[in-house]
């Protein structure tokens, strides 16, 4: 159906911007690689106490940590003491390597990360 509602050449994959697989509008639909599609996956659900993408808790620290995936590689952004210094880290560096298709726990939030 993707497709029929926008050209795709045949070696690039549709990707919802919004990331609600259902809003077929062309104005949400976007080509995409393999990678860029993954790049704005949901949260997936894990034994992880947040509700935010790219964190899990500590239990020995006490802390937050944030991480985050890129080219199979797994990259540690840090521990916090809060949970949402944590996520706005994670949005910080899922905007750098993603750029567009990042998927962000804060998406209307503009650049308030922290240090």
């Amino acid at each position: 159906m993707h497709r029929e509602v926008i050209d795709i050449p045949a070696h690039l994959f549709c990707d919802h911007a919004n990331g609600y697989g259902l809003d077929n509008r062309a104005a949400n639909l976007r080509p995409a690689t393999v990678s860029q599609n993954l790049y704005n996956r949901s949260k997936t659900k894990s034994k992880t106490r947040s509700k935010y993408k790219g964190l899990e808790w500590d239990k020995i620290q006490k802390k937050w940590k944030a991480r985050i995936q890129h080219n199979g590689r797994k990259i540690y952004l840090g521990s916090y003491s809060n949970e949402i210094d944590a996520a706005k880290a994670y949005d910080k560096k899922a905007k750098q390597l993603f750029k567009e298709f990042a998927r962000l726990n804060f998406p209307n939030v503009k650049c308030v990360y922290p240090k």
